[in-house]
C-alpha cells in the first residue's frame, strides 16, 4: 500500500513539471512573434516606405504615416489625403493641388490629386463633360501641380446688327468679341453692344449692335422721351421699362430698328371671356271653358321666366371694348309657360269625326288570336290601349248589355245638341266620367289618341259606337265622339267612360264628374 502511494505522488509531480514546461514554451513563442512585428508600407507617388509595426496598437493610420515620416516622407499638407488598405497594412498618399475650372468665364476653385488625369479630376469633382465640349488642357493630361482647366461648351447665339436679318451661329464658348469675329461683324465707332466684349457667351444669348437714338413712346395716352441703344423697337421698349404683352399693338414693327425721332404708340390689348345672363320670357297659353262667363279668365299655371347664359370673347384696347364675339349660349333655367283658362259662355266642341263603316281595325282576343273589327256592326274585339283593358262585343242593340250599377240608363229618345240640332239616340247613359291625354299615342283599336276618342268597356259600349257627351245641365260639353279605346276603370265598373283630350289642361276641365252619354244609332 505504501508503495502505491509513492508511485501516485511521483505521477502528480511529473504532470506538474510538464504543464509548467508547456506554458513556458508558449510564452516564448508569443514573445518571439511580438518582437518580429507586422510588415507595412506607405506609398507616396513614386516613393514607397516599408517598415514593420507592432501588432499591439501599431496599425492605426496616423501611426503608419508617422513611421513613413521617420523614414523621410514629407508630412501631409491641408489638401493631401491618406487612404489605408487594412488587408495589407498599406497606406497610399494622395497629394492634393489647387484645381481651377473655368467654364465660359465662370471659374470654380476645386481640388485635384497628383497622378490623376484631367478627366478623372473633373469627374471626381462632379463635372461631367458633354459631347462637343472643348477641354484645355486635354482630358488625358496627368496632373502634377496646380492647374487651370478651360471648358468651352457649344452654344447658340444670335447677332443683330445694323437693322439686318439676325445671324444665328453655333460657337464653342468664348467671349462676345470672339463670337462677333466668328460672325464677321465689326463694332463701329458709333455703335454700342448690349454686352461687354470680354463677357463670355451663353446658350440663347442675343448680341445687339446699335446706335443711340432719341424716341418718343406713348402708352395709355401718356408720352415720354427716351434715349435708347437697341437693335429693335421691342428691346428698346424693354430698356425703357415697358414690357409688351403678346397681344399689344404697336404703331411700328416690333423688330424695326430704332432711329432718331421715331414715335412709338403702344396700345394695350386685353382679351377675356365674359358671361352674360339673359331672361327667357315665358309664353302664355290659353284653354277655353264654358264654365266661365265670356270674357272672364282664370290662371291655371303662373308663368315663370327662364334664364339663358351667353359666353363671349371680349377684346379691350386701352381698356375700351373693341369687339365681342359670342362663343356659346345655353338655357340654364327653362321657362314655365303660363296657362290661362278663358270663359267662352259657349259649349266646348269636339272635332267632327268621319267614320268609314267598312274600315277595319286589328285587335286581339283573350287568346291573343288576331280578329277583324268593323265600326258599326262589330263582331268581336278588344286590345289593351292608352286607357287599358280588353273585352268583346256583340252588335249595336244596346238593350242586351248590362251597364255599371252607377249608370242611369234610358232607351231611345231625342236630345238637342249644343248647336241647336235635334238628334235621336238609341240609348242614354248617365254616370261618372274622367278624362285622359296621351299625345302621339295610339288606342287599343289602333286609332290615334285625340279628342273625340272615348275609352269604354266594350262589353257595354261596343267599339265604333258613336255618341254625344255632355254634362246633365249642359254646362260642360265634350261633344261628338266614338268608342275607340279600352278604359281600365270602365272595366272595373268605376266609370262609364274615359274622355280623350289633346292636352292636360283640357283634361282639367272635366276632372271627374257626372256626364250623359247619348249612344247614337
Amino acid at each position: 500500500m505504501r508503495q502505491i502511494w509513492k508511485n501516485f505522488r511521483r505521477l502528480r509531480v511529473t504532470r506538474w513539471v510538464m504543464g509548467i514546461t508547456l506554458a513556458f514554451i508558449i510564452t516564448l513563442a508569443a514573445a518571439a512573434f511580438l518582437l518580429r512585428g507586422i510588415p507595412a508600407q506607405v506609398i507616396d507617388g513614386g516613393q514607397t516606405y516599408s517598415f514593420t509595426i507592432s501588432p499591439l496598437g501599431g496599425r492605426t493610420l496616423d501611426n503608419l504615416v508617422r513611421h513613413a515620416q521617420r523614414l523621410g516622407m514629407d508630412p501631409p499638407g491641408p489638401l493631401d489625403q491618406a487612404l489605408a488598405d487594412w488587408n495589407t497594412t498599406t497606406v497610399t498618399m494622395h497629394r492634393g493641388v489647387d484645381f481651377f475650372v473655368n467654364r465660359n468665364g465662370d471659374t470654380a476653385q476645386l481640388v485635384a490629386y497628383k497622378g490623376d488625369t484631367v478627366a478623372e479630376a473633373l469627374a471626381g469633382n462632379g463635372i461631367i463633360l458633354e459631347a462637343g465640349d472643348l477641354v484645355s488642357p486635354g482630358g488625358e493630361t496627368v496632373i502634377g501641380a496646380a492647374l487651370t482647366v478651360d471648358i468651352k461648351r457649344p452654344c447658340t447665339v444670335r447677332i443683330l446688327a445694323g437693322g439686318k436679318e439676325p445671324k444665328e451661329l453655333e460657337v464653342a464658348g468664348g467671349t462676345v468679341k470672339e463670337a462677333l469675329k466668328l460672325a464677321g461683324v465689326a463694332v463701329k465707332k458709333d455703335e454700342h453692344c448690349n454686352y461687354a466684349l470680354d463677357e463670355y457667351v451663353f446658350d440663347g444669348m442675343e448680341i445687339e449692335l446699335c446706335k443711340d437714338a432719341s424716341i418718343s413712346v406713348t402708352v395709355g395716352g401718356k408720352t415720354e422721351e427716351f434715349e435708347v441703344s437697341a437693335a429693335t423697337v421691342e428691346s428698346a421698349l424693354k430698356q425703357c421699362g415697358i414690357e409688351l404683352g403678346e397681344e399689344d399693338r404697336l404703331s411700328v414693327r416690333r423688330d424695326a430698328q430704332p432711329r432718331d425721332g421715331m414715335k412709338i404708340v403702344v396700345k394695350r390689348v386685353r382679351t377675356k371671356e365674359e358671361t352674360d345672363t339673359e331672361t327667357v320670357p315665358y309664353e302664355t297659353k290659353y284653354t277655353y271653358s264654358q264654365d266661365l262667363p265670356a270674357g272672364e279668365k282664370n290662371t291655371l299655371t303662373a308663368g315663370l321666366d327662364g334664364k339663358r347664359e351667353k359666353k363671349y370673347k371680349a377684346v379691350y384696347v386701352d381698356e375700351k371694348l373693341e369687339s365681342r364675339k359670342l362663343l356659346s349660349e345655353s338655357v340654364t333655367v327653362e321657362p314655365i309657360d303660363a296657362i290661362i283658362m278663358q270663359g267662352t259662355g259657349k259649349h266646348t266642341v269636339a272635332p267632327s269625326l268621319n267614320f268609314d263603316p267598312d274600315a277595319e281595325v286589328i285587335g286581339s282576343t283573350g287568346d291573343d288570336s288576331l280578329v277583324s273589327h268593323k265600326f258599326g256592326n262589330t263582331q268581336s274585339g278588344g286590345t289593351a290601349g292608352g286607357s287599358g283593358g280588353s273585352g268583346s262585343s256583340g252588335n249595336n242593340e244596346y238593350t242586351s248589355y248590362t251597364p255599371p250599377a252607377s249608370a242611369d240608363v234610358a232607351i231611345e229618345g231625342n236630345f238637342t245638341d249644343a248647336w241647336g240640332k235635334e238628334v235621336s239616340y238609341a240609348k242614354k247613359m248617365t254616370g261618372t266620367c274622367t278624362a285622359y291625354c296621351i299625345p302621339g299615342g295610339t288606342t287599343s283599336v289602333g286609332l290615334t289618341a285625340v279628342r273625340g276618342v272615348i275609352a269604354v268597356d266594350p262589353e257595354i259600349i261596343p267599339y265604333g259606337t258613336r255618341m254625344y257627351v255632355t254634362s246633365p245641365d249642359g254646362s260642360v260639353v265634350y261633344g261628338y265622339g266614338v268608342a275607340g279605346d279600352t278604359g281600365g276603370a270602365c272595366l272595373a265598373g268605376d266609370i262609364i267612360a274615359d274622355l280623350c283630350y289633346d292636352t292636360i289642361d283640357e283634361c282639367s276641365i272635366i276632372g271627374r264628374r257626372e256626364m250623359v252619354l247619348y249612344l247614337l244609332p
